[in-house]
């Protein structure tokens, strides 16, 4: 069975802790440039369903 890394609903992206503890690390420890990446992703991912407020 395969492991989901990540579910996006309308307002959040719920990710796995690996998954996100690694892009910190990639990040060289910058949680906070890793939070606006995923910020930005979000609202990609809303822009493209129509959902951007």
């Amino acid at each position: 069975m395969s492991k989901q890394r990540m579910i996006v609903t309308d307002d959040q992206l719920l990710i796995d802790m690996d998954l996100l503890f690694n892009a910190i690390r990639e990040a060289g420890g910058d949680w906070e440039k890793v939070e606006q990446d995923m910020k930005a992703y979000l609202s990609s991912i809303q822009a493209m369903v129509g959902e951007n407020e």
